[in-house]
Parts: structure tokens; sequence; C-alpha cells
């Protein structure tokens, strides 16, 4: 797996999610964004579970008021 980039790869397999916070600056996300749609729409990994899916900051956020 050498020269891969494994943060791609593990959205491209549907274990990760793109980062919805700010990227860095001249951070081009736009690959990023595409293999998240392409494992979502083949519903690969995580996005198996469809409306049932719920990404680890909704999950803290309800899980906080508790």
């Amino acid at each position: 797996m050498e020269g891969r980039n494994i943060n791609l790869e593990m959205i491209k397999s549907g274990l990760a999610e793109v980062y919805r916070g700010l990227a860095p600056k001249k951070f081009d996300l736009d690959p990023y964004w595409h293999a998240e749609r392409e494992a979502r729409k083949a519903k690969k990994g995580m996005w198996v579970l469809g409306d049932k899916y719920m990404s680890p900051k909704e999950w803290r956020r309800l899980r906080k008021g508790r």
C-alpha cells in the first residue's frame, strides 16, 4: 500500500466519512467527497445502514444530554 492515502482508502471502503469541519487552507477535499458519494451509492461499509447510519458527531450530540 505504499504511496496510497489511507484516509481516502477508508472513505472509499465505507469505513470513514469526510470530516465535516474546516479543512486546512488549500487542501482539496474533492477526492474525499467523491469517494464518499461513491461508497454511499454502492452501500459499502457503514453506508449499508442507509438511514439508520448516525455520524459520530450526531451520536456524541445525542449522548451529551444524558
